[in-house]
């Protein structure tokens, strides 16, 4: 049976490694297109942002709307982790990826039908040195953060994603029905 899958990204970052296929610079959103097009079977659904669907024009409110009609009824969230997914001195309030991760881990209803909570899946890109040195636990966003120290967040670096991703998802869903829901972060 397939996926429902929305992936979270910093769209334009690119201090992560390039992929050897790509002429020219390699950004995060490079990386999704990977997974969707070498990754992600025939039975999997694909829910989020296309690589040339470009948003930014819009208001925060439409893209809010749009984002959240991705992830309401896909069943896992993978969040990308690269170098500059952060935005320095913004508050994690101000930036998309806390509030895709929120989202996706609340039971939100809607028009007479509730969605599940979504496993989540973390994967930790080389940056542009093909390296994960970089990697903090401590200075991801908290909600991520606090659902990687809960247990709920499965991380795995791309190396070993790109080979076994079957594993690795399967492994976020088995943290996600293998948690108490006490324990999951939803707030900023």
């Amino acid at each position: 049976m397939g996926h429902k899958i929305f992936v979270s990204y910093k769209y334009n970052d690119t201090n992560v490694e390039n992929l050897s296929y790509l002429l020219g610079t390699t950004a995060v959103h490079d990386y999704v297109d990977y997974i969707q097009n070498r990754i992600l079977n025939g039975d999997d659904i694909y829910k989020g942002e296309k690589s040339d669907e470009d948003i930014s024009n819009w208001s925060d409110n439409a893209i809010w709307e749009h984002l959240k009609n991705k992830i309401y009824d896909s069943t896992l969230t993978i969040v990308l982790i690269s170098p500059n997914m952060k935005e320095p001195r913004r508050w994690q309030t101000s930036q998309w990826i806390p509030w895709e991760i929120s989202y996706s881990v609340k039971e939100m209803p809607r028009n007479g039908r509730t969605s599940q909570r979504n496993a989540l899946l973390a994967v930790i890109l080389p940056n542009r040195y093909g390296s994960y040195n970089y990697y903090d636990k401590n200075d991801l966003f908290p909600i991520l953060r606090d659902n990687i120290d809960n247990g709920y967040t499965y991380v795995v670096k791309w190396d070993e994603f790109k080979k076994y991703p079957l594993t690795s998802i399967d492994k976020a869903y088995e943290h996600q029905e293998n948690t108490s829901e006490y324990k999951i972060v939803k707030s900023l």
